[in-house]
């Protein structure tokens, strides 16, 4: 069974419940974190150890987790503007935080998963019709270099991009954009978008998207389990 989190951003309290309730449920887990861990929130750093502690999962590169980075690196970054909520992340970390830098360096930037006869692909964010995906799943180097070999500007990269749009075969799951709820798209009646942020920093729930590894049609076996419980 697979497990979908994303955009926890500092909320460790209703990650730990939300956890602590799919281990005393569930058996087999398998998680796989969409990023955006850190910032807004107060508890970044419980809410990486907790990643760490983790062992069978797929960890994916957010937009706050770039925009850090950036920013560790000397680069122009607006991570620390009040709307991103770097100063939090700082406090967060204290003088701990580039201990956690190597972690946040190798993160993946997309996931690929074949579920029967479903195309999953897992991303922070939305995947523009012009993103060379094909290229992307099979890159072996790190977020950057993809960008700077394929010529891919930063904002229409699967970390930053918001529009959703049909990408044939596939199946997309991300956050990046708070929703109220799960947003599930569909074209000629086959789901190819699916997002998952719902805003638990801005006061709504964390969700945890569920799938079946024997999932024999997506419409009725995806399950959604929120932050509340």
């Amino acid at each position: 069974m697979i497990v979908v989190f994303s955009d926890i951003h500092g909320c460790f309290e209703q990650f730990k419940r939300l956890v602590n309730y799919i281990e005393r449920v569930y058996s087999d887990i398998r998680y796989i974190f969409l990023g955006d861990f850190i910032d807004r929130g107060n508890d970044s750093k419980k809410v990486v150890d907790l990643v760490l502690e983790i062992k069978n999962k797929v960890v994916l590169l957010g937009n706050h987790e770039e925009m850090m980075l950036r920013y560790m690196q000397g680069k122009p970054s607006s991570w620390l503007s009040q709307n991103n909520g770097g100063l939090k992340t700082l406090k967060s970390f204290g003088k701990k935080l580039n201990n956690y830098i190597p972690f946040f360096q190798e993160l993946s930037f997309i996931h690929f998963e074949k579920i029967k006869d479903f195309n999953f692909v897992f991303s922070h964010a939305n995947i523009s019709m012009s993103f060379p995906l094909r290229e992307a799943l099979s890159f072996k180097g790190n977020f950057w270099k993809f960008l700077e070999e394929y010529n891919v500007p930063l904002k229409g990269s699967n970390i930053w991009y918001r529009v959703p749009e049909y990408i044939d075969g596939y199946v997309v799951v991300h956050g990046h954009t708070p929703v109220n709820e799960p947003v599930v798209l569909k074209k000629d009646g086959k789901i190819y978008d699916i997002n998952i942020d719902t805003g638990c920093v801005y006061g709504g729930n964390l969700t945890a998207m569920i799938i079946e590894e024997n999932i024999t049609f997506i419409n009725d076996d995806l399950k959604y389990l929120e932050g509340r419980i």
